[in-house]
């Protein structure tokens, strides 16, 4: 599996995007890649004290902001009917989204489990490449890596670190079919438990 990782401030994004169509010296396949644009996320680990970083959708970063917000406030982690309807208007009307879609999302315990605390899941297909948009929105380093099927880290060469504030491109060619677990690596290195951001699944 092939990795190609480069990085830029949030404020330089489209500096960085625009960079990235002109490069030249790569070919037509590999530059017509499926795209993601996530954050990473601080999400409460469950009944843990602490909290750790989560993949998402761009889009649906708020989401997940109120989430976490219900889940540490004990008198907000049920809520009725009435209550949902009322937060997933004032989500949508606000950040712009689907109603339905926002009010389907919305548990009514935040401390049962829930869709919002699993990993998250980049799709892709055999040969194709994939593109990682990451936005660090987190008070802490990231180290985006990649485990293959051969057990090897794949996290591309360069800096490393994703410093919060940071956004980072991560470019993968899925060669083979499988699940390829996405962690931040600098759990690692340090007293926090492993942190699993995500997973890669690749189809045939």
């Amino acid at each position: 599996m092939t990795t190609t990782r480069m990085s830029s401030s949030l404020s330089d994004a489209w500096e960085h995007c625009h960079s990235i169509c002109a490069m030249a010296d790569r070919s037509l396949s590999e530059r017509a890649a499926r795209i993601y644009r996530l954050a990473a996320v601080m999400m409460p680990a469950g009944d843990a004290p602490e909290e750790r970083p989560v993949l998402t959708l761009q889009r649906y970063q708020p989401l997940i902001d109120y989430i976490a917000h219900r889940m540490k406030d004990p008198t907000r982690s049920m809520r009725s009917p009435i209550q949902l309807d009322e937060d997933a208007a004032c989500l949508a009307q606000r950040y712009g989204l689907s109603l339905s879609q926002v009010r389907r999302m919305l548990p009514a315990d935040v401390r049962q489990p829930h869709s919002w605390l699993r990993p998250f899941v980049v799709r892709a297909v055999r040969g194709e490449w994939i593109e990682l948009h990451i936005a660090n929105h987190t008070p802490q380093p990231l180290e985006v890596a990649l485990l293959d099927d051969d057990y090897d880290i794949q996290q591309g060469g360069g800096q490393q670190m994703l410093a919060p504030g940071e956004t980072g491109l991560y470019r993968w060619h899925c060669k083979e079919t499988g699940i390829f677990p996405i962690f931040n690596k600098s759990c690692l290195s340090n007293a926090r438990p492993r942190s699993l951001l995500g997973v890669l699944m690749i189809e045939p």
